[in-house]
């Protein structure tokens, strides 16, 4: 049966540095993660978060310098009052490493990390079979280890759940600034711009913003 794990770990890894900031102030998310054929290599792409310059720096040090990283580049990188975000693109080798285990042992079908406050929390839709086989040998790479088996759907994601309208719209208030504080575009100023009136590009928004509240709290 395929279903839906998260997992929270951790263990010897650059990862550990952000045990130093909480959540708000530094995270890092890998998104996208394809093996390569021969299982050697693994090409990521991921978000990094930082509250300040000096954190930001750091861990794009770790990150490139790191012994597992064959190759690392920034693809952008946003700056705001609230922080730095940054997307990067890396080539990685899977040897010895959590996720060789996952990725040669098991039928993966979907996987991703998020980094914060020293822990590595893994969301991982696997054949339960094979997951559950591999577990143990995983558990001795760690420090901490727990796993939760998730309720949820795993496929339906939530851009599966918002229509195509409300996901351009949240995507348009989000990088012109609608959810910043303060905020440096209005709802009506953002109505004008998509030329529909403030009333409806409101409750497209309270819609949107209300089937993610819900998966988030599903999902939790």
């Amino acid at each position: 049966m395929i279903k839906s794990y998260t997992i929270v770990l951790s263990h010897d890894d650059w990862s550990r540095y952000t045990e130093r900031f909480d959540e708000e102030e530094l995270y890092v998310k890998v998104v996208r993660r394809i093996p390569s054929l021969d299982g050697l290599t693994e090409n990521v792409m991921g978000v990094i978060y930082a509250k300040n310059k000096e954190s930001y720096k750091q861990i794009i040090r770790m990150l490139s310098r790191n012994e597992t990283t064959i190759d690392f580049r920034i693809i952008d990188e946003y700056k705001n009052k609230s922080g730095i975000r940054a997307i990067y693109a890396s080539i990685e080798s899977l040897r010895g490493r959590i996720a060789e285990r996952l990725l040669r042992d098991c039928r993966i079908f979907s996987m991703s990390e998020t980094i914060y406050e020293g822990m590595e929390r893994w969301n991982v839709i696997a054949d339960s079979e094979n997951f559950i086989k591999i577990i143990p040998e995983v558990k001795e790479l760690t420090y901490e280890f727990k796993i939760i088996e998730e309720s949820s759907n795993p496929f339906l994601s939530v851009k599966e759940e918002l229509t195509p309208k409300e996901l351009s719209i949240l995507k348009l208030a989000f990088d012109k600034g609608y959810f910043e504080t303060p905020k440096r575009i209005g709802l009506e100023e953002l109505a004008n711009e998509l030329g529909i009136s403030k009333p409806a590009i409101m409750q497209v928004l309270r819609k949107a913003i209300a089937k993610l509240t819900e998966k988030s709290i599903r999902d939790s």
